[in-house]
């Protein structure tokens, strides 16, 4: 893990780069026209103010009974083996509400009889070995001067100052524990209230301050899904037969760290041939053959926790026979249509949930899987058996919201109706699998998801991927369009 020099890096990278006859001007590619880690003034994550951060917490205060607190954990490190460390990602309610992308620390929000408040930011100590190693960390000071806390503490004091602040008739509010586990320090410094209090969960309340994006995000979130959708065009022109899954996940993700997205929303599902028929295949352990269909569901993630959530499926050797083409169709279709009533309820200001969303979608896919013979014609749609039969081959919801997590707000309803500054996915899908004999043969083994991201507008709906191929006739002349 020593780090080599700049100079000596670009020595070797440019050495590389000729003994392979490659000229030099090809590395160009890898730069981009600014360092999007930088920040601004006063900006706490590029892009987004330490003011809107304060105006979150004073919404979120209003949503919180009167003598009350809201304890947020920030995330922990977390490690592969003994000393080897995952990169680390922030909690996104300690993120959202805070706007502190370091470990371990620990926001309070109280809400006094009054209804006034304060914010308390308790953060580790200072610590000359650890900082050398890691890097520097924010101290108490630039808590309340660039963080904009009423207070701030090291993480030392955390128990004693918590428990000075709570009296036998405070609410206590927490959010949930990142795979249900609370910080150790956390739970010490609680024993003794627990006794007393019973804690009230908070993530629903913060969920649906979440749920609707202020301009800032949805600048973030066009930036996630503009640098998705460009290393989705450059993965699908360069595809060809005998590639790896694993490779296509690897082009992917080394055109977004190039743009400045740290990491992906999620590990890369590429599934080639009947790999595609399994809803989150994640292993990607298959060579890309010819006349199969490759799925492909990514995503990258950009400072601040915004993400992209992005599907298509395309033919590998660029041609649809006439069973994936009919299937496609059928998809493409329904997403179309749903894209359409989607529009359409939002211009006309009509109410419109995910859920009813999702019903339409269902009725629309159903309709043509018994048109093709996947489902028996005389099954009844709005049938026990229909359920049943459709639940095999798609059990997945049509849609979900996205933000700061890829299954964003999962406490807010999505039978809610849907408003401007919510950002949706679109992603109906068939997955037919290879051994399922009741499945018409031409058909088996075929999985098709095409998805895309949405913002909900005043006057309708953007569709902040429609840049990535998915028509039938886009797709034939785009894939393999640059393969060497």
């Amino acid at each position: 893990m020593h780090r080599l020099t700049t100079i000596g890096l670009r020595k070797l990278t440019h050495g590389a780069a000729l003994s392979r006859g490659l000229p030099p001007t090809r590395m160009r590619q890898y730069t981009t026209p600014h360092n999007p880690f930088v920040l601004k003034a006063n900006e706490l994550v590029p892009g987004i103010q330490a003011s809107e951060f304060q105006q979150r917490r004073e919404q979120a205060v209003k949503l919180l009974p009167a003598n009350s607190i809201l304890i947020l954990n920030a995330a922990e490190e977390k490690y592969s083996s003994h000393d080897i460390p995952y990169d680390f990602r922030q909690d996104s309610h300690f993120l959202y509400l805070t706007g502190l992308d370091e470990p371990e620390a620990v926001a309070v929000l109280k809400k006094n009889a009054d209804a006034t408040s304060e914010y308390i930011l308790f953060v580790r100590p200072r610590d000359a070995h650890s900082e050398q190693w890691d890097g520097p960390r924010t101290d108490i000071h630039t808590a309340k001067s660039q963080f904009l806390a009423d207070a701030a503490y090291t993480l030392d004091e955390f128990e004693s100052k918590l428990l000075s602040m709570i009296a036998p008739d405070t609410h206590l509010c927490l959010t949930a524990p990142v795979q249900g586990k609370y910080p150790p320090r956390f739970l010490q410094a609680t024993r003794s209230i627990a006794q007393t209090h019973q804690f009230q969960m908070a993530d629903a309340h913060l969920d649906s301050l979440r749920v609707i994006k202020s301009p800032a995000e949805v600048v973030k979130i066009r930036e996630a899904t503009a640098i998705g959708s460009d290393a989705f065009r450059s993965v699908m022109a360069s595809c060809a037969p005998g590639q790896l899954e694993l490779a296509l996940a690897g082009h992917f993700e080394a055109k977004c760290r190039a743009r400045g997205a740290p990491r992906n929303s999620f590990p890369c599902v590429v599934g080639a041939g009947a790999n595609g028929s399994v809803i989150h295949y994640l292993s990607k352990r298959s060579m890309l053959q010819k006349e199969e269909l490759v799925l492909m569901d990514s995503g990258c993630e950009i400072t601040g926790n915004y993400v992209s959530d992005i599907t298509r499926t395309w033919p590998i050797d660029g041609q649809f026979t006439g069973p994936q083409k009919a299937l496609y169709t059928l998809v493409l279709d329904v997403q179309l249509r749903c894209l359409e009533r989607l529009h359409v309820a939002m211009e006309c200001k009509t109410s419109l949930s995910l859920d009813e969303l999702h019903h339409y979608s269902v009725g629309l896919l159903g309709q043509g899987m018994k048109d093709v013979g996947i489902i028996p014609a005389t099954v009844g749609l709005n049938t026990p058996e229909f359920s049943r039969l459709f639940r095999m081959y798609n059990p997945t919801h049509l849609s979900h919201y996205l933000g700061m997590d890829v299954h964003d707000t999962p406490r807010f309803p999505r039978s809610s109706p849907l408003r401007p500054g919510m950002v949706v996915t679109v992603e109906p899908g068939i997955y037919l699998p290879k051994n399922d004999m009741t499945v018409p043969v031409e058909f088996r083994g075929i999985g098709i998801r095409i998805e895309d991201d949405v913002l909900i507008t005043d006057t309708g709906i953007e569709i902040l991927t429609s840049r990535v191929p998915k028509s039938i006739e886009d797709l034939e002349a785009f894939i393999g369009s640059s393969a060497a």
